[in-house]
């Protein structure tokens, strides 16, 4: 893990060029805009995490003033993940301003793989597991300006780097290749992937979210209550959303989501919390949050003892489920479906606008809604014979990496090792009466 505490507070401001002005350009018809956007916007270049940490308010005022329904955008989990997976020298986080209001984030970093330069959004490159939906964060009404000038700065320094990567959300349209030709640039672009999110329109009540929910989701919800009701054990649904208590919460998170990622005869599922960096990642990132009510983890309960977990993320406009864990012993009792739906109705009390159950159209997720938002995300290769030779071999080798991830993905789990099958002691706890135990969360105030 990197440390950045002591890293000086720079950030370069552009030139005039830099700052985009065209005011002597003739401004073709149907474009009457073009001038005024370019003439107000002015790009800084952010390259410590101490210089990212002071905009950090703006930051998050852009984030509210956004509307967003990304959690992921917000910087109080992209500078987390800055400050452990990234070295101070990296960083490249492009603030877009009008006027002196900031309206527009696009945070990257420069990740070097031999002599070649790769720019990443932070979130993305390595660990990227973690962050469903990297984006640009831009103000309403502004993604087209932010993108053109964001692009239009890597187009004046275009020897610092080869390929960059750009996800954008559907909202956010599609790329434009005029971006790149106008600033006579012959860098070229490629769609790289596109990102499906199952999401559900919530209403704007509790009452009316069961009576449109699909009939099979409203019987797996019964049946789910049914089962726990006749296991003749006390079970609950416990929040833990304070800074502290979801610190602690994580811990049985992550053993939950381990227990899931082994379980027999269920397609495979990694485990992306298994790796000690991750987890301390998510402890500080998680705090952040939660001290802002943006973040919380749902056990479900059984005699005190949690048996399923499940993350919950939250921006302004919308609630986003992340990982979730079980214990293999109660998976037919469907207890995260139990926890999504609490997530659910505080997020219609919450009164927002949508209901996202993350990347990848499953079974499970589509059973809420069959409405899929597709975000793609592109690849900008630079214009000199060195980085297209390098994209190209670089293209070749992610295409054979993506078909045995994919593969991966579709099969089954054969095999478990310890959990869910045996009684012996995993991770220092046992499984007691027929399922496994887990202490119940220790609480703050």
């Amino acid at each position: 893990m990197m440390s950045n505490s002591n890293a000086p507070a720079t950030a370069t401001r552009p030139t005039a060029a830099s700052a985009l002005s065209r005011a002597s350009a003739p401004e073709p018809t149907g474009r009457r805009h073009r001038r005024k956007d370019c003439s107000s916007l002015s790009v800084e270049r952010i390259t410590t995490l101490a210089a990212a940490e002071e905009i950090a308010t703006a930051w998050r005022d852009l984030h509210d003033r956004s509307g967003s329904g990304n959690p992921y955008a917000s910087p109080d989990w992209l500078i987390p993940w800055a400050r452990h997976f990234v070295r101070d020298r990296e960083l490249a986080l492009l603030a877009v301003y009008r006027d002196g209001t900031l309206i527009g984030m696009a945070p990257w970093y420069v990740r070097h793989a031999g002599p070649f330069r790769q720019v990443h959004m932070l979130g993305t490159g390595g660990h990227d597991h973690l962050t469903e939906l990297p984006q640009v964060l831009t103000a309403p009404g502004e993604a087209r300006s932010v993108l053109r000038a964001v692009l239009q700065h890597w187009s004046e320094v275009r020897s610092t780097w080869d390929w960059l990567e750009l996800p954008m959300l559907e909202e956010q349209g599609w790329f434009e290749p005029e971006w790149l030709t106008e600033a006579g640039d012959r860098s070229f672009v490629q769609h790289k992937l596109t990102r499906p999110s199952v999401v559900l329109a919530l209403p704007s009540d509790v009452p009316t979210l069961h009576q449109t929910m699909k009939r099979n989701l409203r019987e797996s919800i019964h049946r789910a209550r049914n089962r726990l009701d006749r296991a003749g054990r006390p079970w609950a649904v416990t929040a833990y959303a304070g800074e502290d208590d979801i610190r602690k919460a994580l811990t049985v998170l992550a053993e939950l989501h381990a227990a899931r990622a082994d379980l027999a005869g269920r397609r495979r599922h990694s485990d992306h919390l298994g790796v000690a960096e991750h987890r301390d990642f998510l402890a500080d990132a998680l705090g952040a949050m939660a001290s802002r009510e943006q973040a919380e983890i749902l056990t479900l309960d059984v005699e005190g003892v949690p048996v399923a977990a499940q993350l919950v993320l939250r921006a302004p406009t919308a609630t986003y489920v992340g990982p979730s864990g079980v214990d293999p012993a109660w998976w037919n009792f469907s207890p995260v479906t139990l926890l999504q739906l609490s997530a659910a109705e505080s997020a219609v009390d919450r009164g927002h606008r949508e209901f996202n159950l993350s990347t990848g159209p499953v079974v499970a997720k589509l059973r809420w809604s069959e409405q899929v938002v597709q975000n793609p995300e592109f690849i900008v290769c630079g214009p000199r014979g060195r980085s297209r030779a390098a994209f190209t071999a670089y293209r070749a080798v992610s295409a054979i990496v993506a078909v045995e991830r994919d593969a991966a993905f579709h099969r089954t789990k054969t095999v478990a090792r310890d959990i869910g099958m045996t009684g012996r002691r995993i991770r220092g706890r046992t499984r007691t009466g027929g399922a496994r135990s887990f202490p119940p969360v220790p609480r703050g105030r």
